[in-house]
């Protein structure tokens, strides 16, 4: 990709990602419920999906920063690779959404 196209999707996929905040905030809110059986405590995949789902903000940051200090350094496919990060987080929950809506 060039600049411009580059520079372009990097600012508004990144606008999207900061947006996706306010659905992690509910959440990470409502992923307390998941502690709601006795036995979930002891749980250890319960924790490893609570701890992904608060990692959001760091994997966002880090793709902030990662993709415009490669973008800088003029690489571009790299800025753009690192920039998806966070749709680690966003695809698996719109996966969900859309298999909720359609069964």
């Amino acid at each position: 990709m060039n600049r411009n196209a580059t520079l372009a999707t990097l600012v508004v996929s990144q606008l999207v990602y900061v947006l996706f905040i306010v659905v992690w905030l509910f959440m990470a809110g409502m992923s307390v419920m998941m502690f709601d059986s006795p036995d979930a405590a002891g749980n250890a995949t319960t924790w490893l999906v609570f701890i992904l789902i608060l990692l959001y903000p760091v994997g966002l940051l880090a793709a902030l920063i990662a993709g415009w200090k490669r973008f800088s350094r003029r690489r571009y496919k790299a800025a753009l690779i690192w920039n998806g990060i966070p749709l680690v987080w966003i695809v698996p929950l719109g996966g969900f959404l859309l298999y909720a809506n359609l069964s």
